[in-house]
């Protein structure tokens, strides 16, 4: 049985679980080494700045999640506050950019999967995972929401052990590794040893890192008190990114000197072998396993979500906004399934080079959306300005200042793109697709408007009404 709703099933544990299992990925574990080589222990500074961008906008965006819990999150916002267009571009943006992350998330799924069981080639461990997760989804969210929580709450396990493991560290608790105190700091050339490029540089990669947050609002729409739920998710999911991300970074750069590149390779590894942990690099290989399945599960979840909304909205086939009998849109995601299925052919059929130079591209779009979440915000501000305030409503921190300086923000590190040979191709990728998109409604829009009239036209004739000359 079909039916087109979803289910407010959804607790606030489920709803923090899943943007943490969004946000807490390979960015962390595996690209915050390579960050404090380049910039040294000034790369603290990349990943506050990021957080501070990232914690404006999610405050913004819980403001209006607030007014308005929304399946389709941003995109609705801005299909409201800024006009179809809007609504339209950010959906199929945000669907498209999260359809290129499942698909990343399964080949690396894959490799994993192969190391541990070499007799499984990397394709079939990668299909295999995206057929479980899939089916994970599939069955019910609150099934879904269960899964992510615990894959999610392993990864966070981690990182707290992580944490107290550097800081008995730096408190000289382990009598057999000296503790290296502040030296590192400053030692080796400096704070900031090769100036402020590769710091600036370094909030892209944390931006990108922190892409998922926003899956907190997406998840307000089946949340079961979600006005209530969703602020607090968002608060909750802010303060533990930065925490586990400015934290276990900020122990990384005490701990090991920035010009150790062998260590920084590998940098939690690293630090867990440095305490005596022989088994430490299969054991995070099992946490990056783990890591790869959540944050594929929960962009699977968003990425569904959305194909609803648009399909709700009228800018997808109305197919896409049916659900199950237990409110799992289970045509939106049997059309994910299809798509990953054969993306994940022409890669391994390729070698997979142009597929990864293009996931790698998607993660620009992202912020494309935060400034369209950005612009939304001042737009309904300022159509609302008229409105009585609820004193016990949620209201975005410092407005417009703080929207003026996240704009900027992410503005300057797309625009910076254009500038560095490296990802000039990712720019330009970009700003191609985010046309494409817009283009595509209004081609779409002009299409439909014909349709129409010309289905007016044939009820008219068949009804005896002569047309018009």
């Amino acid at each position: 049985m079909q039916s087109n709703s979803l289910k407010q099933s959804l607790k606030q544990r489920h709803i923090t679980m899943i943007a943490l299992g969004g946000v807490i990925g390979a960015g962390l574990f595996m690209g915050s080494g390579s960050l404090i080589a380049s910039a040294g222990p000034a790369a603290i500074l990349s990943y506050f700045i990021g957080g501070l961008v990232v914690t404006l906008v999610m405050f913004m965006l819980g403001e209006m999640a607030c007014r308005n819990p929304d399946a389709g999150s941003f995109s609705t916002y801005a299909n409201t506050w800024l006009g179809d267009w809007a609504g339209f571009a950010v959906g199929w943006l945000y669907w498209f950019k999260s359809m290129m992350t499942i698909t990343l998330e399964a080949v690396l799924l894959g490799a994993i999967l192969h190391d541990f069981l070499p007799w499984l080639p990397i394709w079939a461990g990668a299909f295999l995972m995206l057929v479980t997760l899939m089916a994970s989804n599939a069955y019910s969210v609150r099934s879904f929401a269960e899964v992510e929580y615990w894959l999610a709450a392993m990864k966070v396990a981690t990182i707290l052990i992580f944490m107290l493991l550097g800081i008995s560290i730096l408190l000289g608790l382990h009598h057999d590794i000296p503790s290296p105190g502040l030296v590192n700091l400053t030692a080796h050339d400096g704070f900031m040893p090769n100036g402020l490029s590769p710091v600036m540089a370094g909030v892209i990669v944390v931006i990108f890192s922190l892409g998922g947050s926003e899956i907190a609002a997406v998840a307000a729409g089946e949340s079961e008190n979600p006005r209530q739920n969703v602020i607090r998710a968002i608060k909750s999911v802010i303060l533990r990114v930065m925490l586990f991300y400015v934290g276990s970074v900020s122990i990384l750069i005490l701990c090991l000197p920035w010009t150790d590149k062998a260590n920084l390779a590998s940098p939690y590894v690293s630090l867990f072998s440095l305490a005596g942990f022989g088994g430490a690099a299969v054991a995070m290989k099992l946490v990056l396993f783990v890591s790869f399945m959540s944050v594929m599960n929960s962009f699977m979840f968003s990425n569904s979500r959305m194909l609803f909304s648009l399909s709700q909205r009228g800018h997808a086939p109305k197919l896409f906004s049916r659900t199950s009998a237990k409110g799992v849109p289970i045509n939106a995601l049997l059309l994910s399934l299809s798509i990953c299925t054969m993306i994940l052919t022409v890669h391994f059929i390729s070698a997979g080079d142009l597929f990864m130079t293009l996931a790698k591209s998607t993660g620009s779009l992202v912020m494309v959306v935060w400034i369209f979440i950005i612009i939304a915000h001042v737009a309904m501000r300022w159509k609302t300005r008229h409105e009585a305030v609820d004193p016990k409503a949620f209201r975005a921190w410092l407005f417009p200042y703080a929207n003026i300086v996240a704009l900027f923000a992410l503005l300057a590190v797309i625009g910076t793109q254009a500038f560095e040979p490296a990802s000039r191709f990712q720019f330009w990728f970009t700003v191609l697709t985010v046309v494409l998109v817009v283009a595509g409604y209004f081609l779409t829009r002009t299409r439909m408007a014909a349709a129409q009239e010309a289905e007016a036209k044939m009820g008219e004739t068949r009804n005896g009404v002569p047309g018009r000359n």
